[in-house]
């Protein structure tokens, strides 16, 4: 089988500056000459630019819209940096193309931005024309590249424009364009974040979906080409984030089975969108997690735990609320949110029974921004619902702590001035979730990470 690379370069790397730019392109072409085909090169939007992009979208349901002419302005910037001649022509002609596709897409915004219409800004404002300034970049530096069009967009998903689930056997019927590229040799220029419906509507993978993007095609083509995942990042991976742990000296992760990094970034770290993890897991395709200067401290995500730590890593996320319901009404609350809704962000934290004989059941939600949109709407299941904002997570991540006994008595004798409000002591599923004020947050970790080599101890 042929070998391929399916890279994918984050928003955190492509700033407008263009800082990057250079070393994104040596890394394409070390793979370019290491592999048999390709690249496929998945490009996220602009640092910042999806945020700008919703402000704007937001801003025309408003009386008073914002332009979308200073991002536009920064790629035509970029493009007489870095592209010349025919190609730099070519490339400023295609983004006026995709600045009037935003403009007409904000048109048509009324008093929501949402559904298709926001896919269409994001994408057109974001994904699309950086991944054309890559490709013209790339062609000027000499690497044969093209983008694919979108009547042949190889990622095919449902209809959740917002947070739309590719569609595996849909998409397969729609990679014959893509395939036909790699064999002429060329490098693909794919970009990340958007999906298209069966009838061709624009539709967004979630937030990070380019991740979901580089690891759904890994998937698809597998059966072709011996594929390998790459996510390229701006730091290694570490064993908490250095910047609450600032006194401390932090491990590099080298490995994380598909449960680890799952619950880890979910739980607040920032490695891989917890969607193509599973995407991953569900092919057994391996991925890895790589700095893009120091490329040898990758961090590879797969099956077998390869690693002998028994606490990987402690991350904590700030943001969260604890809502408490009725115990007779909260089943149908979870149903809503898990089938109708799709969202799975949220932990039952048990039932208990009141002075009164009440019993009521506690959820910990990892996003409180979605309670406070949704929380009239959401007490419609029961009148009597409390919510508590102001409140954050500290989870312990790594498979062996089931096989291990005292972790948890660590954790806790680590952080004795701490209030805990919860715990989750389940190391059979991988974590053990600490629920704290969200002020407590950062010491908690800090306080938590200077015991890891204790807890790592062999017992």
């Amino acid at each position: 089988m042929k070998k391929l690379s399916i890279v994918k370069f984050g928003g955190g790397l492509l700033d407008p500056e263009g800082k990057n730019i250079l070393t994104i392109l040596e890394r394409v072409r070390e793979l370019k000459n290491r592999d048999d085909l390709g690249p496929i090169v998945v490009f996220s939007a602009l640092k910042g630019y999806t945020d700008d992009l919703i402000r704007i979208g937001e801003s025309h349901t408003q009386s008073k819209p914002i332009l979308v002419d200073s991002l536009f302005n920064t790629y035509e910037k970029l493009s007489k940096i870095y592209a010349k001649g025919t190609h730099l022509k070519q490339l400023l002609s295609e983004l006026m193309k995709y600045r009037k596709q935003t403009n007409e897409a904000l048109v048509l915004i009324n008093k929501r931005f949402h559904g298709n219409i926001k896919a269409k800004v994001l994408t057109s404002g974001g994904e699309l024309p950086t991944t054309l300034l890559m490709e013209y970049i790339m062609k000027t530096n000499d690497l044969d590249s093209c983008g694919i069009p979108k009547e042949h967009w190889p990622i095919i998903t449902d209809d959740n424009f917002e947070n739309a689930a590719p569609l595996y056997e849909d998409s397969q019927r729609r990679i014959n364009h893509l395939i036909k590229s790699l064999e002429t040799g060329k490098i693909i220029a794919q970009a990340g974040f958007l999906g298209v419906t069966t009838d061709g509507l624009e539709t967004l993978l979630g937030r990070g979906g380019s991740d979901l993007t580089a690891a759904f095609l890994a998937c698809l083509l597998k059966r072709r080409y011996q594929v390998e995942t790459l996510l390229f990042k701006d730091v290694p991976i570490q064993s908490a984030d250095p910047k609450i742990v600032k006194e401390q000296k932090t491990q590099h992760i080298t490995s994380f089975t598909y449960n680890e990094a799952h619950k880890a970034s979910m739980m607040g770290m920032k490695i891989v969108q917890s969607t193509a993890i599973l995407t991953a897991r569900r092919f057994k395709q391996p991925v890895k997690v790589v700095p893009l200067h120091t490329p040898e401290e990758y961090t590879i995500i797969q099956s077998k735990n390869i690693a002998s730590e028994t606490v990987k890593c402690v991350t904590g996320k700030s943001g969260c609320a604890i809502l408490s319901i009725r115990d007779e009404k909260s089943r149908s609350l979870e149903d809503s949110l898990r089938i109708w809704e799709n969202r799975n962000d949220f932990l039952d934290l048990g039932t208990e029974m009141l002075e009164t004989g009440e019993r009521i059941r506690d959820f910990l939600f990892l996003d409180s921004d979605f309670l406070r949109k949704y929380e009239e709407r959401l007490k419609g299941f029961d009148e009597k619902m409390t919510i508590e904002y102001g409140v954050g997570v500290v989870t312990l991540i790594g498979d062996r702590m089931k096989d291990s006994s005292g972790v948890a008595s660590i954790a806790i004798g680590a952080i004795p001035g701490i209030n805990i409000k919860r715990g989750i002591f389940a190391p059979h599923t991988s974590q053990i979730i600490l629920v704290v004020e969200e002020k407590n947050v950062d010491a908690t970790v800090s306080a938590i990470h200077l015991k890891r080599d204790e807890m790592n101890k062999p017992r």
